[in-house]
């Protein structure tokens, strides 16, 4: 074993609550033995070949497989979206180099790592929230765009629910075969979200749009036409938000906030104003309403001593909400919904 692949080992046994000398015993005893068989690596695929578009594609998602899926519980790498472009780029040479299981995120690393030289195409993030017998899942793809023709990359418990080719005409087309995909595996698909096509260069401390559009799946007719849309102006929207991110960096001002998110913070701010505006045109006297603001805030302390306030509760303008977004995601233990 190589030292990565030591370290790897070791982390994932201390996640497991197992102590240093049972590891240091485990390890030991493994070394000695002389004929245990090499792991295999596969080998990358050439990308740089004379061979259509899908063909290429299909390499990635055959290299990708060959990992296989993480059922450990384990992470072996960081799993953290809201990184820098370059970050998440070392995140895939790292899964190259080491070839350990991997998840859906990982997989959507690693085809952005190794898909990074293909400018041809536009890569967009694809992420999916579904339900069975009252469990939420999450999942998540990296789409292709090629010739205006869509497909995707991925990785999944259910090969229905990662690799599609290269043969959809729109974004909503791709997400109602999706759509059937969850539906053969008995999956309610409730929610999709689709990012920004992500750069082809590196740019010091970029980052990436994993969510500009959400729909609930409930209306379906709603939902293709959102995803038909925004498939038609990715490339646009792309420019546009980099440019934003770009200015934003210029002023020492975190990234612009996706329109999803605007709308939900402004619908919040409404209803925080609807209840400010019932308690002033109430009939109550001076000392009513001063009695019920004490008691809304002795509740309000009560409830925030019995469960944790989570960032997203606690601010409210754009800017503050979004660095809570990215401190919740730091977070190598949050509670997260179950991988499809």
């Amino acid at each position: 074993m190589s030292d990565e692949e030591d370290a790897a080992a070791v982390d994932a046994l201390k996640s497991a609550g197992i102590d240093d000398a049972e590891i240091e015993a485990a390890i030991a005893a493994i070394r000695v033995q002389k004929d245990l068989p090499r792991p295999s690596y596969p080998m990358l695929p050439n990308l740089s070949a004379d061979a259509p578009m899908s063909a290429k594609v299909a390499a990635v998602q055959g290299y990708i497989e060959k990992l296989s899926y993480n059922f450990t519980g384990v992470d072996y790498f960081d799993v953290r979206k809201h990184r820098a472009v370059s970050k998440i780029l070392d995140t895939g040479r790292t899964i190259t180099r080491q070839a350990l299981p991997i998840k859906c995120v990982e997989a959507v690393f690693l085809a952005m790592y190794l898909t990074q030289g293909l400018k041809e195409i536009e890569r967009v993030p694809f992420s999916f929230r579904s339900q069975v017998s009252g469990v939420t899942y999450k999942h998540i793809v990296l789409a292709i765009k090629h010739n205006n023709k869509w497909g995707s990359v991925g990785l999944s418990r259910r090969r229905e629910l990662y690799y599609k080719d290269l043969v959809y005409d729109s974004l909503a087309e791709l997400l109602l075969e999706y759509k059937r995909s969850y539906e053969r595996v008995f999956h309610t698909l409730r929610r999709v979200k689709v990012g920004l096509p992500l750069p082809h260069e590196q740019n010091p401390g970029e980052v990436i749009c994993w969510c500009y559009v959400s729909v609930k799946c409930v209306d379906v007719a709603n939902a293709t036409q959102a995803l038909a849309d925004h498939g038609r102006s990715t490339h646009k929207l792309g420019e546009k938000w980099r440019l934003e991110c770009k200015k934003a960096k210029e002023l020492g001002a975190p990234p612009p906030l996706p329109p999803y998110q605007q709308k939900k913070l402004a619908a919040q701010k409404a209803r925080d104003e609807g209840k400010a505006n019932d308690r002033v045109e109430s009939d109550s006297s001076e000392e009513e309403r001063a009695a019920a603001d004490v008691a809304e805030a002795d509740a309000a302390e009560q409830a925030a001593g019995a469960t944790a306030e989570t960032p997203a509760d606690a601010v409210h303008n754009a800017a503050d909400k979004m660095a809570a977004i990215r401190a919740e995601d730091a977070q190598p233990n949050r509670p997260s919904f179950m991988a499809v």
